[in-house]
């Protein structure tokens, strides 16, 4: 991660006011409180980020297979090996939908052989590209993974971590009007839940 300052830090700042705390001078202070913030700050910022699809964290790449000497193991049903991109942090989608793949820890197979095309959510390190209220997600969940060494009510502990949850639901709800009202997937809208949990 980039050395930055807590005060250059909205997220990691406010993270510790949500603990009723005064955030430490910097990551690179010799605080217990800023050694414990620069170690958990990559954590809740990539936990969130895998949580859902977000539309500004979204990348689509077309990975090219990976060389036949570098692969140890030959799955019969799914022949195609490709790398996955060093900044995913979780795939989505493969495409076209009807291709059957897997990933196994970096290695995505797939039933292609030539090239592979994905839609997958990517690791944003600039804090300033989020949107304010995924930032606040984050800061919830950075509290909730540094309040049980540093806030001593488990009412105040329960309530970062429930208030951490809402966060995330409402950012994922703002998020979720940030497209034309025709899928992108090709399908129907449907007009009832039982239709759509049937498809």
């Amino acid at each position: 991660m980039t050395e930055i300052s807590i005060a250059a830090s909205s997220i990691a700042a406010q993270a510790f006011r949500f603990m009723e705390l005064s955030p430490p001078s910097s990551f690179q202070d010799s605080s217990p409180q800023a050694a414990a913030a620069l170690e958990q700050y990559p954590l809740a910022r990539d936990l969130c980020l895998e949580y859902y699809d977000w539309s500004f964290a979204r990348k689509h790449a077309t990975l090219a297979p990976i060389a036949a000497a570098s692969i140890e193991y030959v799955d019969p049903l799914l022949a195609g090996q490709f790398s996955a991109p060093s900044d995913m942090i979780k795939i989505r989608s493969v495409v076209p939908e009807d291709i059957s793949w897997r990933i196994d820890a970096r290695r995505i197979f797939a039933d292609v052989i030539d090239s592979l095309t994905i839609r997958y959510t990517f690791r944003i390190e600039n804090e300033a590209v989020l949107p304010a209220v995924f930032q606040t997600a984050v800061s919830y969940e950075l509290a909730n993974r540094l309040a049980p060494f540093y806030v001593s009510s488990r009412t105040k502990r329960a309530q970062i971590q429930s208030n951490g949850v809402d966060a995330l639901e409402m950012a994922k709800k703002f998020d979720g009007h940030t497209a034309s009202e025709k899928r992108y997937d090709g399908h129907d809208y449907f007009v009832d839940w039982v239709a759509e949990a049937t498809r």
